[in-house]
């Protein structure tokens, strides 16, 4: 009896152990540590190591809403919105990576807008929604490639603002390939090709086809502990072939503009002061120097980059130039205020205003606006602007009058949050 119940004994310890092994098969092998986001101090406070890789990225954005409000003295009521929305949603991501060739970069700032009347200034239009690619471009070993703000710039409406708020100087983003030497001491210089497609003002017949070639942008710029300067040079094609069935040449083969501004650090007026100062100066390249940046020019006297010429049956070169002037002011490190102006003048042929109605003109524009930030990253803003072109010969406006001055003005309350 007693060998029976041993034997019973040993064959259940037996069975246990061979359940024991099957079910310690049937166990999952033990993850393995999770992989977590390390730091990346090598560029700043923000970045992070994207997992498995030796790419660091930092991930931004910014949420803003803003309140419009309007008058243009030379249009009717019924042909503007008085005051009108718009909100926009923004991210940014920023990825770079140690080579042996220096830092490769790569940068993304998409942005989503909702509001009436997107793409047309007078607020006019429904509700839609825009998605557009402010900025995307890669950067490495000295070259940019993409989408970036023009290598012409310099000062760029620097705190002026909104989303349809005027335009002082030059501002515009382009696609570019450009190289840029660092010679150390705060001076680079830059050699840039660009698609300067959205700076084209086109004609007075007409849009004329888009040039063959890219315009070439050259600047030297300087940042040191007193502020900076820039000067910057344009050169682009004035494109005729449009015209060429019809016997129509241009008198300029090639527009030109020409930039200088200066920064100036004011930290004995107040920490994070400023004072930028630019001109700008354009022939057949009107849009590289704010002209028309404004709300205050009667739509069809809108400087052109071409005039036509009945006379001779050829297009001849508009000339334009402006100088802008910003002033920056903090009166507490939460409270700043910000001073803005511009002045310009545009110069047509005279067969432009004798055969098709155009007239010389100047504009000057003076705004400021008033800023708070109660907390890290959040801002509100309340700004106006106003703005008048006179006109040297009386001009036609939209509805057949003849004037000689028009104007506008504009209210912007806004708030930003910042990530």
């Amino acid at each position: 009896m007693k060998t029976v119940m041993k034997n019973i004994l040993l064959g259940s310890v037996a069975g246990l152990a061979m359940v024991g092994t099957a079910a310690a098969a049937d166990l999952p092998v033990k993850a393995k540590a999770a992989e977590y986001v390390k730091i990346c101090s090598t560029y700043g406070a923000g970045f992070y190591y994207i997992p498995g890789t030796d790419t660091c990225l930092k991930v931004g954005g910014f949420v803003q809403a803003d309140y419009y409000y309007q008058d243009y003295d030379y249009l009717n009521n019924a042909d503007f919105q008085s005051s009108y929305f718009r909100t926009r949603g923004t991210i940014r991501l920023d990825a770079r990576t140690q080579t042996e060739y220096g830092t490769l970069r790569s940068f993304i700032d998409l942005r989503a807008t909702y509001g009436d009347g997107l793409g047309n200034v007078y607020g006019d239009g429904g509700d839609s929604t825009a998605i557009t690619l402010d900025k995307g471009y890669i950067q490495f070993a000295g070259f940019t490639f993409g989408k970036v703000q023009s290598f012409f710039d310099y000062y760029a409406d620097n705190n002026v603002w909104g989303f349809d708020s005027v335009a002082l100087t030059a501002d515009t983003n382009v696609t570019a390939a450009a190289y840029t030497a660092d010679f150390g001491g705060g001076f680079t210089a830059t050699i840039s090709i660009e698609d300067d497609s959205s700076r084209s003002n086109g004609d007075s017949i007409g849009e004329i086809a888009q040039p063959d070639i890219p315009a070439l942008i050259g600047n030297i710029n300087y940042e040191g502990e007193w502020g900076g300067f820039q000067i910057a040079g344009a050169i682009r094609q004035l494109d005729d072939s449009y015209y060429d069935p019809f016997g129509i040449s241009t008198n300029d083969s090639v527009g030109w503009a020409v930039l200088g501004g200066v920064k100036f650090n004011l930290p004995t007026l107040g920490e994070g002061d400023t004072l930028y100062i630019e001109g700008t100066y354009g022939s057949g390249a009107v849009g590289y120097t704010g002209i028309n940046g404004g709300f205050s020019t009667v739509s069809g006297q809108l400087a052109q980059d071409l005039y036509y010429n009945p006379v001779n049956n050829t297009l001849e070169s508009g000339d334009a130039w402006t100088i802008a002037a910003e002033l920056t002011h903090f009166f507490t490190p939460q409270v700043f205020g910000v001073l803005y102006g511009n002045y310009g003048q545009n110069s047509v042929p005279d067969t432009a205003y004798t055969y098709l109605g155009y007239s010389d003109f100047s504009l000057w524009t003076l705004g400021g606006s008033l800023n708070w930030s109660p907390v890290k990253n959040l801002l509100f803003v309340a700004q106006y602007t106003y703005a008048q072109t006179s006109y040297d010969n009386p001009v036609y406006n939209d509805y057949g009058s003849l004037i000689d001055s028009s104007d506008n003005q504009q209210v912007i309350l806004s708030v930003r949050r910042t990530f």
